[in-house]
């Protein structure tokens, strides 16, 4: 399965990876542990993983899907409705920590909250910038 990025796709893509890397910063502050490059990077790498998956099976960054505002937010919906089991899972294994419903939600819910504010904003803005383009060209 070949990745393509569209240019969009790009800024959704560092923006989801600054997401996600907020997401593990303010969960470490939260949970008052140390908060290192190496510990945020082993935390994030199992969703991370998950994320790939995910952005491989519903083509999260390709320029069909980056095409209009709706489209961006439901297939990144779908994107992190499939990373995050994933993610949680391999946590889970690698850590050997059973996974709780309780983490679980609050990873689901948070790390979605995160992703979508940044994402409804950039899909409004990018909506204007694509209307106000093709408006200039005709």
């Amino acid at each position: 399965m070949r990745l393509r990025l569209s240019p969009t796709g790009c800024v959704l893509l560092a923006g989801d990876l600054i997401a996600f890397v907020l997401f593990v910063y303010y969960g470490k502050l939260a949970h008052n542990l140390p908060v290192t490059f190496l510990g945020i990077c082993e935390t994030l790498a199992p969703f991370l993983i998950g994320w790939i998956i995910a952005i491989l099976v519903f083509r999260t960054y390709a320029e069909r899907t980056c095409s209009s505002w709706g489209r961006q937010l439901v297939t990144m919906l779908f994107s992190w409705t499939l990373a995050a089991p994933i993610g949680l899972l391999i946590r889970s294994w690698w850590t050997g920590v059973p996974m709780t419903l309780i983490f679980s939600g609050v990873t689901y819910f948070v790390t979605l909250a995160f992703l979508l504010g940044w994402r409804l904003p950039f899909a409004l803005f990018h909506a204007l910038w694509k209307r106000t383009r093709q408006e200039t060209v005709h």
